[in-house]
Formats: structure tokens, C-alpha cells, sequence
């Protein structure tokens, strides 16, 4: 097994519907997989979909539910599940892949050999910055035709290394995660602190990771991710997502790290 796909869901049935149809389709088909998804207790349709999906009868994939959200320690589970060489984490929330992206990952983790953490770049117009941070923060690390931008990488799409994250798992499982200590940062982190690996985006494969105030109006998840900030204590972001005309402004479009 050389590659396995994580995706953590949770009351996002319309973000996951098109981040499922956008995954399958741009798969390369070169590389052996396995696509694990957890269902973090979901309360919408999120069971219809991924119904739907074993009812495919994918022996690559393999659904686990629970019965009640576990947040983002969730991924301490899945990551001990993973059977592949390299672990790809999903956001449900990534609504277009760009073509043969496990491949160029894969390709991207071997000549960068001393990165950790290696994440897809990401789209940023007029309705979402897609969590990235300004350009300030990064450098260009160029290696014959591919372009790493070395600097804050979140777990939108990215993709590391079973045998590296093995290393570092026993403190991963110490910490608490939750969404201002997301489990992106901290693999990122561990990864730099204890096997002096680096972390970055490959520049010219792009994503789109739908985070924001417009894609939540868009696919009708305003009110979920309302509640997700407010229950974490995040009320400055919740309110981004209450504009008073409801028309989310370019500057509104702002977003933290979007997590489960």
C-alpha cells in the first residue's frame, strides 16, 4: 500500500458530496491507495453520502463513524489506521484537486527529501484566502522544474511520510488537539523540532479549499461553522460570518485553518 487518503467529516454533506466527486476524478490511478473517512458524529446527511459511497462497493475505501464528535483528536485514531507509505490528510472542505495531485505529491516528497510536510498550494481570489498566510511568510525552494514555497503549511491537502509521522507519533498522541492547537501545525511542528524536517506548499498545484464566509452562504453551512467557532471560543471569527448586509466582503473572506 503506497498512499492512504484521510478525510474527517463533519455535518458538511455538501463540501464532502463535491470534495468526493473532485478526489475520484482526479486520482492518477498510478499509485496503490486506500481512502479512510471518519464521520466525527454527524448529525445531517453526511450518512447518505458516504452510504452511497459503500454501497459502490470501493474495496479501497473504508467509512468509520462515531457515534459522537471526537474533534480533531480524531486524527490521532486515523493516523494509527493508515497502512501507506505516505498519508495524505484531506479537508472535506477542498472542493477542486488539481489533476494526478497523489502522484506530483508522492513525486514532490521524494526530491524534497528533508520536508516533513508537504501541502498543495491553494486558490485565493475575491471570496476565500483559502487559510493561507501572506506571501511575506514564505521563500521559494527550487529544484530543477518543481517549486516548493517553504513556510506555514496547513493540512488542507498535505501529505507526509508514514515512517517520519512513526517517529513523532508517541508525542502527537500527548497533545490535546483543538482548533487553536490544530493537528496540522503541531505534525508540522514535531516534524521541525524532532527530525529537523521542513514543511511547506508545492507552488503550482493548486487546490481549492472553500473556508470562508461566502463558500459556507454558497453550500449552506453558515450556521454550522457559526457554532463550530463559538462552541471553540472563537467568536471574533464566528462574526465574519455574520455580515450585516450578508454579503461577505473581500476582507471577510479571511479564514483560519479549517478544521473538524
Amino acid at each position: 500500500m503506497l498512499i492512504t487518503l484521510i478525510i474527517l467529516t463533519w455535518n458538511r454533506y455538501q463540501f464532502l458530496d463535491r470534495c468526493l466527486s473532485s478526489l475520484f476524478a482526479n486520482l492518477s490511478g498510478s499509485c496503490e491507495y486506500e481512502i479512510l473517512i471518519m464521520d466525527n458524529g454527524s448529525t445531517d446527511k453526511t450518512g447518505e453520502i458516504l452510504n452511497g459511497l459503500e454501497n459502490r462497493g470501493m474495496s479501497c475505501v473504508r467509512v468509520i463513524r462515531n457515534l459522537s464528535n471526537k474533534g480533531l483528536n480524531a486524527y490521532k485514531r486515523l493516523f494509527g489506521m493508515a497502512h501507506g507509505d505516505y498519508i495524505i490528510e484531506i479537508d472535506d472542505d477542498i472542493l477542486s484537486f488539481p489533476k494526478d495531485f497523489d502522484q506530483t505529491m508522492i513525486d514532490y516528497m521524494n526530491v524534497y527529501s528533508d520536508y516533513g510536510f508537504l501541502a498543495l498550494n491553494v486558490i485565493q481570489d475575491e471570496h476565500t484566502n483559502g487559510a493561507k498566510p501572506d506571501s511575506s511568510f514564505y521563500t521559494e525552494d527550487i529544484r530543477g522544474d518543481m517549486v516548493v514555497e517553504k513556510g506555514p503549511t496547513g493540512g488542507w491537502c498535505s501529505c507526509f511520510r508514514k515512517r517520519d509521522y512513526r517517529k513523532i507519533r508517541f508525542f502527537f498522541n500527548l497533545i490535546p488537539l483543538n482548533m487553536k492547537r490544530c493537528e496540522d501545525g503541531t505534525l508540522a511542528a514535531l516534524f521541525r523540532f524532532i527530525l529537523r524536517l521542513h514543511a511547506g506548499l508545492i507552488k503550482n498545484a493548486v487546490c481549492l479549499h472553500a473556508c470562508g464566509p461566502y463558500y459556507a452562504k454558497l453550500y449552506g453551512q453558515t450556521d454550522r461553522e457559526i457554532e463550530k467557532y463559538m462552541t471553540a471560543g472563537l467568536t471574533e471569527i464566528a462574526k465574519n460570518y455574520r455580515p450585516a448586509d450578508n454579503k461577505p466582503s473581500p476582507s471577510s473572506a479571511t479564514c483560519p485553518r479549517e478544521t473538524h
